[in-house]
């Protein structure tokens, strides 16, 4: 399917970034419950991100921590891993965690995904998961341009989002129009057109058997 019927097949976001920054300041608190949910699906990208200890890695949307900690995990000790996240609690989680586990070669900022605050070229993977999904469809193209803005040549992309298997409607959209931050203002989306549209290449779609339904799209700048 083209790039612009998957945009038709995706479900607008009724959403503030302001509005989103204080939900998940307050989520921050009960969002380990979802945490199993998206385990499976996180631990996939991060596997089909083969980060090597060297490598500079960014995480956009670190959440509480748990796939930060496993990049954190997988780098040198003397190599710095950077996150970034719009809550300033989500960054509180990540940081407590980090430390609580001996980690300190980490670098958390508060900041906006539309405007990365990283010069060109810095890194060599960026993973962000659980976020596009919140997003409005017109500032996807403003995010992954800026995902492409700070990864190296030949870097590695990685994205994981509340989806489906395929761009028929499902149960879950109808609920997210009646109630949009009842899932903390996620709805299914379809980021592999997306993906190749911002100029990625080699861009691979999976959608593991999960109960969260979930994709992973992996891919080269």
């Amino acid at each position: 399917m083209d790039y612009q019927n998957i945009q038709n097949r995706i479900i607008e976001a009724p959403v503030e970034i302001e509005k989103i920054r204080e939900v998940y300041n307050k989520m921050s608190r009960i969002y380990f419950l979802a945490t199993p949910l998206e385990k499976k699906a996180r631990m996939r990208g991060i596997e089909l991100a083969k980060i090597q200890p060297n490598d500079k890695v960014l995480e956009v949307a670190v959440g509480i921590g748990h796939s930060f900690l496993e990049i954190l995990k997988r780098v040198g000790r003397g190599n710095t891993v950077y996150g970034l996240d719009l809550s300033p609690a989500m960054l509180e989680k990540t940081r407590k965690l980090a430390l609580k586990n001996g980690y300190f070669n980490f670098e958390l900022r508060e900041g906006d995904a539309r405007r990365l605050p990283f010069p060109d070229e810095m890194f060599d993977v960026v993973y962000n998961s659980y976020m596009l999904d919140l997003v409005p469809i017109e500032e996807f193209s403003i995010i992954l341009n800026e995902f492409h803005r700070v990864l190296k040549k030949d870097g590695r992309l990685i994205l994981v989002n509340l989806s489906k298997k395929n761009s028929s409607p499902v149960l879950i959209e109808k609920i997210y129009k009646l109630a949009p931050y009842l899932m903390g203002g996620c709805r299914p989306v379809l980021m592999a057109a997306f993906a190749r549209q911002a100029g990625f290449r080699n861009v691979i779609r999976e959608v593991p058997d999960s109960i969260f339904p979930s994709e992973i799209v992996a891919c080269l700048k």
